[in-house]
């Protein structure tokens, strides 16, 4: 009775096919792309000082922080005033084959200036901390 119960849970009355969707957002569109302190270090060849934002991961020239959980929203950002897409991501960080650790980050773009990333690590009580902002802009082209 058991199996027949269980096997009856993964048919679909209509006949589809169920797609295996993650347990979290991916990191939205918004944030995505090449970013740095400045547009001089955007055009700094070596690109110490960039990173890049994918679907599932923030990259940076010596290490990779790649998410474990992710969640997108949008509201009142950190420090400015705005309003923005905001997103909260649980992250592994990981240098060459080296697991660093775990840490959690909010990520904002103001919805006035698409072109400026804001990042705060996220403390104990879940709130970002405003006072170890890190403030990049949109390298383009």
């Amino acid at each position: 009775m058991k199996a027949v119960v269980i096997a009856s849970l993964f048919i679909l009355p209509t006949g589809g096919v169920v797609q295996a969707k993650g347990f979290h957002d991916n990191i939205s569109s918004v944030f995505h792309g090449t970013w740095a302190p400045s547009l001089a270090a955007c055009r700094d060849a070596d690109g110490v000082e960039k990173l890049s934002i994918d679907d599932e991961s923030v990259n940076y020239y010596e290490g990779n922080d790649y998410l474990l959980l992710g969640i997108e929203f949008g509201g009142a950002m950190t420090k400015r005033g705005g309003s923005g897409s905001l997103f909260n991501g649980r992250f592994t960080s990981r240098m060459e084959t080296n697991i660093l650790g775990e840490h959690n980050i909010r990520m904002e773009v103001d919805d006035a200036n698409k072109n400026v990333l804001y990042r705060y690590p996220i403390g104990e009580d879940g709130e970002p901390i405003a006072s170890h902002e890190v403030r990049s802009v949109r390298c383009t082209g």
